[in-house]
């Protein structure tokens, strides 16, 4: 028996996956959405901005957004853990889930990156114009955030 199957058979495999609650898999998946919404809505809102949106909104003011993003993001991995474990046979053989994963990586290398070298920056926050290499991370964290959630859907589709 793999590790997948282990997974999969386990007590929180067979009961997310089987039960008939509420609070079995369509709590978690629903879980799983609201993470996903703060971490990478969150994530949105910062890049408008740098891409000049709202240019009024001073770059300070996102700051806060970052403990709200890491909640979600620690939201999603609980509650992505629990839905990998009810299906861990199936989800393990899929590339598109190891593709997601990727791009969520890379997505939350520019999250960081975002924060340090710019909302961080003090020339930035005190003139609130966005170096060019500032647009240019809020434009890739917008196309790695759409990639990951499209390959997360995508994973219902492909076998």
């Amino acid at each position: 028996m793999g590790v997948t199957d282990w997974l999969e058979g386990s007590a929180l495999g067979v009961w997310t996956r089987e039960s008939p609650s509420i609070w079995a898999y369509p709590t978690i998946l629903t879980l799983h959405t609201v993470g996903l919404g703060m971490l990478a809505g969150a994530n949105a809102v910062v890049d408008f901005r740098l891409l000049a949106f709202a240019p009024r909104l001073p770059i300070a003011s996102l700051l806060p957004l970052y403990p709200f993003m890491w909640s979600g993001l620690a939201i999603n991995v609980v509650t992505g853990t629990v839905l990998f474990v009810a299906e861990a046979t199936s989800k393990a053989s899929q590339p598109v889930f190891f593709v997601k994963l990727t791009f969520i990586a890379l997505a939350l290398a520019t999250t960081v990156k975002i924060r340090s070298s710019v909302l961080l920056d003090p020339t930035i926050a005190q003139s609130g114009t966005v170096s060019r290499r500032g647009r240019q991370l809020a434009l890739l964290s917008l196309l790695l955030w759409t990639a990951a959630i499209t390959a997360g859907r995508l994973m219902a589709y492909l076998q």
